[in-house]
């Protein structure tokens, strides 16, 4: 389990120390990244993130894994057949009752025009709540805009492609959010990007290898079938954030 609890502990970190998501822990959860170990006191800080966990317990549930199996939280941050274990109406009904607050209704909000289309990956729950059919979310279609698609290109998980290792900084080729009649994948381009180079692989980390990315903070190396994995998931989830956006403008039209 512990390589389950430390995958999920290093995606969930930026936000957290963002002050975005989870109990103001950040501090604890960076210590146990460092010293490369899990504990009961992290998965109980980790079971504060409201969002995060109850997703990771909706996809151990239908796939019959523990939480912190680490096929469960690489589901939903990267991507894995488990997503396709989810019966759609337990993620329905997951929208209505194990989120809090505006999360609930924005996810609820979202799979409905899906029929049933939607997994629970992040980037899709981040697509979704944001991409103009997140009942009192931005839509795509007013003068945020811009705003909208840079704040769902840093909370997404992306990826990019390493090209030179700093001391605290990577240059990566990495392929942005990009806004037109919908939302796709733009053209490749270099970013900064900081990572942590006491957190385990990053001590050995080097040009050619590719990282997932959140927050613009490097969370972890990823091996050729993880990068394949978020690509094509990632390519999923915009083809129905753009189902959203269509329905949403029509309604908006009617």
């Amino acid at each position: 389990m512990k390589d389950g609890i430390l995958f999920h502990a290093k995606h969930a970190y930026m936000p957290n120390s963002l002050g975005y998501c989870g109990p103001d822990e950040n501090g604890k959860i960076l210590g146990h990244l460092e010293a490369g170990k899990g504990g009961e006191d992290l998965v109980r800080t980790l079971q504060g993130f409201e969002a995060a966990y109850p997703f990771l317990k909706l996809i151990a549930r239908n796939s019959g894994r523990e939480v912190f199996d680490y096929s469960v939280p690489e589901a939903y941050w990267i991507g894995n057949d488990l997503l396709g274990r989810v019966d759609p109406a337990d993620f329905l009904r997951f929208s209505r009752g194990e989120l809090k607050g505006n999360g609930m209704r924005n996810l609820e909000m979202s799979l409905k025009p899906l029929d049933g289309a939607g997994v629970p990956h992040h980037t899709l729950y981040v697509l979704g709540t944001y991409a103009g059919s997140a009942g009192d979310g931005p839509s795509l279609g007013n003068g945020a805009a811009k705003k909208v698609a840079r704040l769902m290109d840093d909370c997404r998980i992306s990826w990019g492609t390493v090209r030179r290792a700093d001391r605290e900084e990577l240059v990566v080729l990495h392929q942005p959010l990009a806004l037109g009649d919908g939302l796709s994948l733009g053209a490749p381009a270099e970013k900064k990007v900081r990572y942590d180079p006491r957190v385990e692989p990053f001590d050995r980390v080097k040009a050619g290898d590719v990282v997932s990315i959140h927050w613009n903070y490097a969370c972890d190396v990823l091996s050729r079938r993880q990068a394949r994995n978020i690509e094509r998931y990632t390519a999923l989830d915009l083809t129905l954030a753009n189902r959203l956006i269509s329905a949403d403008r029509s309604r908006r039209s009617k």
